[in-house]
């Protein structure tokens, strides 16, 4: 079976509601010709979990979504297409199978890295917190700074105080 199988198996409302879609190979690949599979998994009591049905792991599959989030993909995939398109659920199921999210449009780029995010993230606050004034000293131990609008503080030790980590920011 394949990716494109699948796709109609699920339109065509022929799964089962239990099902997990297998794949072969790199997710990062994935493509209409991919082999893969819906099954149900197993459930090892001796070792309390979940394996893949008789026979997936032989042929190389493993698990990577529910029947659930298939459908989702399809109805995210029709909607970004305008249309009962086929490569556009490809491209759907690949991003969420991988990132775990829906993309904003058919062909999306990867998202940046976690790190990254995170220090973007980190950049809004830090600016949010506007401009320091200096008629008011930073009531942190040695610091000489100006305090940030509603705190004692200066911007790099409200940003340590609320975030509970280190401020990497000098301006």
């Amino acid at each position: 079976m394949t990716i494109q199988q699948v796709i109609t198996r699920v339109r065509s409302n022929e799964a089962d509601q239990e099902d997990w879609l297998f794949v072969v190979g790199d997710v990062a690949a994935l493509i209409l010709d991919t082999e893969a599979d819906l099954g149900r998994p197993d459930y090892d009591e001796d070792t309390d979990e979940e394996t893949a049905p008789s026979g997936f792991t032989e042929r190389g599959l493993r698990s990577t979504i529910d029947l659930q989030t298939i459908q989702d993909c399809i109805g995210w995939a029709d909607r970004l297409s305008g249309s009962s398109d086929d490569r556009a659920v490809a491209d759907v199921l690949r991003y969420y199978i991988r990132f775990d999210a829906f993309p904003d449009r058919l062909g999306a780029a990867d998202p940046p890295p976690a790190s990254q995010t995170l220090l973007r993230l980190d950049r809004e606050f830090y600016d949010r917190l506007g401009p320091e004034d200096s008629s008011r000293t930073c009531r942190h131990e040695g610091c000489a700074r100006g305090t940030v609008r509603f705190s004692v503080l200066c911007r790099r030790h409200h940003f340590e105080n609320i975030q509970k980590r280190p401020c990497t920011f000098e301006d």
